[in-house]
């Protein structure tokens, strides 16, 4: 797909307020490029980050919000990957959705609980991949950016990008930097990552959403007066990584050589 492009949005998001959510959502999508595919926002940004009473905030996928959510989709013509509460089987799962114009696209839910989340919601299990006109795209949330055999699953399926939604607090900004990277060079692919900013519920966020690229640098990121950043994907820069740093290759190597 020439000329396509691929985008991280952050906002901060207001406590309990699904419709002024919404609302910054589709604002930040109206942002975009035409050329734009898909555009990652960040986790629970449907909600807000309060872990006080999810039970109160969650809803079905797909439901009403998703619904409002694939009209953006529409209008827009760019895909969005959102972050909410979903509630499903007696549970409530910290997931993100992909949305089409077609409507859900995919459901991921966070595999590796931080905190006093653990006490809040159910824990997934299983990686979600999506397929996309610029490549296979593979889902996380957050703490799960910590654990690279998570990330290795998508290679192992042959994604071409990472999309990390995300709510990481300012405390902790080099480690969101430093491992948004580290994730794009050990699967050498797109990692876009995006994070809230501001302040919910006496968490400082950390900002820098971002898209690092197939070598492990970082192409672009938010500053103070901007909350969209986007990048055009390049075909030719992930062959060329997996050239010169051919762990793919290697690591099917290795795989194979030790189930012999």
């Amino acid at each position: 797909m020439t000329n396509a492009r691929i985008a991280s949005c952050q906002f901060e998001p207001d406590i309990g307020d699904v419709d002024a959510n919404l609302n910054h959502i589709e604002q930040l999508a109206d942002q975009l490029p035409t050329s734009t595919v898909f555009a990652v926002f960040p986790e629970l940004c449907v909600t807000g980050y309060d872990l006080s009473d999810v039970s109160a905030a969650k809803t079905p996928v797909p439901g009403p919000i998703t619904e409002r959510i694939q009209g953006i989709a529409q209008r827009t013509g760019v895909d969005l990957i959102v972050g909410l509460p979903e509630a499903a089987d007696n549970n409530v799962y910290n997931s993100l959705v992909y949305m089409s114009n077609h409507g859900v696209e995919a459901t991921y839910r966070k595999q590796q609980l931080w905190g006093d989340e653990a006490a809040q919601f159910a824990a997934g299990t299983e990686p979600v991949i999506v397929d996309t006109p610029v490549g296979r795209v593979g889902l996380l949330l957050c703490y799960d950016l910590n654990f690279p055999e998570l990330a290795l699953e998508y290679d192992e399926a042959d994604c071409d990008h990472i999309a990390v939604s995300s709510a990481w607090r300012q405390s902790f900004d080099n480690d969101w930097r430093l491992l948004c990277c580290a994730r794009a060079l050990d699967q050498t692919c797109y990692v876009v990552g995006s994070n809230h900013s501001g302040t919910q519920s006496g968490r400082h966020h950390a900002g820098e959403s971002l898209v690092a690229g197939p070598r492990g640098e970082i192409l672009a990121k938010t500053t103070d007066d901007t909350s969209t950043v986007s990048v055009e994907v390049d075909a030719d820069s992930i062959e060329t990584a997996r050239i010169k740093n051919p762990v793919r290759e290697s690591r099917y190597e290795m795989t194979s050589t030790s189930r012999q």
